[in-house]
């Protein structure tokens, strides 16, 4: 059994105070910053917390938003070996974030990569959730692996193409500097918005330990997964679940589509926005979760 503690303190997130602090466990350290109860797993992997919290506040009006970084990145300490990062480890750190903070259940919200580990938590521990959000989810197999790599072509501009073979084959990135790296990521993800210029909005200042590790992270995670062909699994979960998947993100609408109908209490909400609706969507994206979350308490 990991041995948990939580130091606290106070800053601000939006109109209410938040929680903040480290959550220890016997072989890593979880940031995490409360607001109500629900549980935010970013994306990546290899990202942390940083690029959703911005955003993500307008929902801390009416919720306790809970914000932590995953194993080896952000505030997160943890040995870089396959015991300490896995895709098992990285769901079952949800439920040790629930049991700390001393939440019966939960709703949790995976963006992206996120959304992997979301349904695995969903599959695991049923009797935890109230239920389940996936914002721009991950596909959970490959069978719409093609639409998305023709859209990804199609999204990819000259000049980013340009612009990453010369980052990718610079020092800094070669030395894992930070500045660099969330370059690197800006230009990658240029593409997934639906206007391209709106990049700039989103929070990409690495952390230093995000930018040294988040490669291993992916690595490690990647090597736990092998090969994810998940759809055969969805008809299991039970949790009611809500997709929000932006029109122009790269993967398809039909692939969003398809996860809802595959799981047995799923629905869709399709917004005008790319990869981060946050972003480019925030009152489409507020008033499809409200009225979820609303649905849930009836």
């Amino acid at each position: 059994m990991a041995i948990l503690s939580l130091a606290v303190l106070v800053a601000p997130v939006s109109a209410q105070p938040a929680r903040q602090g480290l959550l220890t466990l016997e072989d890593a350290r979880i940031f995490i910053g409360t607001g109500d109860p629900i549980i935010i797993v970013h994306g990546g992997p290899g990202l942390d917390h940083a690029y959703v919290q911005p955003g993500l506040n307008a929902l801390a009006g009416r919720n306790t938003l809970v914000y932590y970084d995953q194993r080896g990145t952000g505030r997160s300490e943890v040995a870089l070996d396959s015991t300490s990062v896995s895709f098992d480890v990285f769901v079952d750190d949800i439920d040790m974030l629930r049991q700390v903070l001393e939440y019966e259940r939960v709703t949790v919200l995976g963006h992206s990569f996120g959304a992997l580990i979301a349904l695995e938590f969903a599959r695991r521990y049923p009797d935890s959730l109230d239920g389940l959000i996936l914002m721009n989810p991950a596909e959970p197999g490959s069978r719409f692996a093609d639409a998305t790599a023709t859209r990804m072509a199609a999204a990819r501009t000259e000049e980013d193409v340009a612009a990453m073979a010369e980052l990718t084959a610079s020092e800094g990135f070669e030395a894992r500097d930070p500045t660099t790296l969330s370059e690197v990521y800006r230009v990658a993800f240029r593409s997934t918005f639906r206007d391209h210029a709106r990049v700039e909005e989103l929070d990409l200042g690495l952390a230093a330990r995000t930018a040294q590790n988040g490669q291993d992270v992916a690595r490690l995670l990647g090597q736990s997964m092998g090969t994810v062909d998940w759809w055969d699994r969805l008809p299991d979960i039970q949790t009611p679940t809500l997709i929000v998947h932006g029109r122009n993100d790269i993967p398809p609408v039909s692939m969003a589509r398809a996860l809802a109908e595959a799981l047995p209490r799923g629905s869709v909400a399709i917004l005008q926005s790319g990869h981060f609706p946050y972003i480019e969507d925030v009152e489409a994206l507020t008033s499809a979760i409200s009225g979820f979350l609303a649905g849930l308490r009836r």
